[in-house]
């Protein structure tokens, strides 16, 4: 019996994932970027792969580059390969390059004021330029896709894609917690000293539970459209995947995504009206807890009592000594008393406070991108930091409160017009189709993370969702993919 019913290219993505691993354990920066000067030169003729490519990459990026950092310009030669394409492409009717809609004028906006404001700090124009690498190379996804067009095989491509890399992903996820963060992961994570509420949690290939449920996520919504849509693909493997899938995202202990995810499915629900919809996610919930969560802790709990386990323990959980872990502890302890008082002196309540002290001393324009709690300032600092008493490493995890410093009140007001009219726009015609369903959905599951993460300087998030965006958008101008079907 076949695994699935329908090759279609499958093994080109599995062997692509198969190289990228490869690459990234010999450790040569030469043949990484070798590979990335070829990647560049094949996205200037293929940049539909080229962008497909990309969710080869992107879920295993911080795996392959923490063994191999040549790797680590792959998304950017994949991104301006495929640019450059389209706009050879549309060299005789430039006007279609410049033609945007209202969401990204908005979108366009705010980064201008970030910018802006910035260079008013005194910030380097360096150190600008890598914050906006981060809200402006995901937004070239959706730039590319919406020029490029959409038919149903980029859309079997990308299932076959989210099947190896989810499957990929889950067998690292398993090893991890069953090893105790002792096999398959690249040593300095294997040293990364963690509490004893994060310890129990599965980082994953992504580096980051959190950045690991979104993605699990998107996998999720990507199987349960090829069970329903695509009859490539067999519904009960999908099933399966689904299961594992959901495991993996319980065992994260993501408190953010679930409530994201929670979010998004319940506005599906409601715009569609779906109830099977909700019976399968109760099916794929109560069968994930019974076959993945129980026993992947249970064996767990059982090597951790054993020498080597306990030995393994004490080494990852070099602080909070004497901390429990587990799932009661860690989603109990939300609202206690230790945690709210940890979080006003130096967790998120800290941040969101001092944040609105330097918004009332930059009400306008704010104080630009790198100067708060974004990914720049993580690693190089701000000049803020010392006036406000906040400590080198710090990350908001809060992408309202990092907007509301470092753009003030024009900033918000740009992004909060990109985000609703996005909402307004799919939202009125969701009755059209699923997938305007679909995007209204993500979005306002985005606007519940963006309240624990700085969601939107997420790779797989950005890549994953302005790629769906550029989807609903096509559709909305054009009404069918590009071979002539429904997407």
């Amino acid at each position: 019996m076949n695994f699935f019913r329908d090759n279609n290219e499958k093994w080109f993505w599995l062997i692509a994932l198969i190289i990228l691993m490869l690459i990234g354990y010999s450790q040569l920066p030469i043949i990484a970027y070798v590979l990335t000067a070829a990647l560049f030169a094949y996205a200037l003729f293929n940049p539909k792969y080229a962008i497909l490519l990309l969710f080869v990459y992107i879920p295993i990026r911080e795996f392959v580059t923490a063994y191999n950092p040549g790797l680590s310009y792959l998304t950017e030669a994949l991104v301006f390969g495929a640019l450059f394409h389209v706009v050879w492409a549309n060299r005789s009717s430039i006007g279609k390059l410049f033609k945007f809609k209202n969401f990204e004028y908005a979108y366009f906006a705010f980064l201008a004021i970030g910018s802006i404001s910035a260079l008013i700090m005194g910030i380097s124009p360096i150190l600008i330029a890598m914050q906006l690498r981060q809200f402006v190379v995901f937004y070239l996804v959706y730039y590319i896709v919406y020029r490029l067009g959409i038919t149903r095989k980029d859309l079997i491509n990308l299932v076959w894609i989210f099947v190896w890399t989810s499957i990929l992903v889950i067998i690292q996820a398993m090893a991890e917690k069953l090893s105790i963060r002792n096999f398959f992961l690249p040593l300095e994570w294997q040293q990364m000293a963690l509490s004893a509420k994060n310890r129990v949690r599965i980082y994953g290939m992504l580096g980051n539970p959190n950045v690991l449920g979104i993605f699990l996520m998107f996998a999720f919504i990507a199987f349960y459209y090829a069970k329903n849509k695509l009859p490539e693909f067999n519904p009960r493997y999908m099933d399966i995947l689904n299961v594992l899938l959901v495991g993996i995202l319980v065992l994260t202990y993501s408190r953010g995504t679930w409530g994201g995810f929670l979010v998004a499915a319940i506005a599906f629900l409601i715009m569609t009206r779906k109830l099977s919809i909700l019976i399968d996610f109760v099916k794929y919930t109560a069968l994930a807890m019974i076959l993945v969560v129980l026993p992947l802790n249970l064996m767990t709990n059982f090597i951790e009592k054993t020498d080597i386990g306990s030995e393994k323990v004490t080494n990852i959980q070099q602080f909070d000594v004497g901390g429990e872990s587990g799932f009661r502890d860690r989603i109990g302890s939300t609202f206690s008393e230790d945690t709210v008082t940890g979080s006003q002196s130096s967790g998120r309540l800290f941040i969101v406070k001092t944040g609105f002290e330097v918004f009332k001393d930059h009400p306008i324009i704010g104080t630009g991108f790198a100067t708060f709690g974004d990914s720049t300032t993580l690693s190089n600092g701000s000049p803020l930091y010392k006036r406000y008493g906040i400590g080198h490493n710090f990350y908001s995890d809060n992408q309202y409160i990092q907007i509301i410093v470092q753009t003030g009140v024009l900033g918000v007001i740009a992004f909060a017009t990109f985000l609703l009219t996005m909402l307004w726009r799919f939202g009125k015609k969701h009755k059209e189709s699923y997938l305007y369903s679909l995007t209204v959905s993500i979005l306002l599951g985005a606007y519940f993370m963006g309240l624990v993460y700085n969601l939107w300087e997420s790779d797989i998030f950005g890549l994953a969702f302005f790629a769906l965006l550029a989807a609903a958008s096509r559709r909305e101008d054009f009404g069918l993919s590009d071979d002539g079907k429904a997407l």
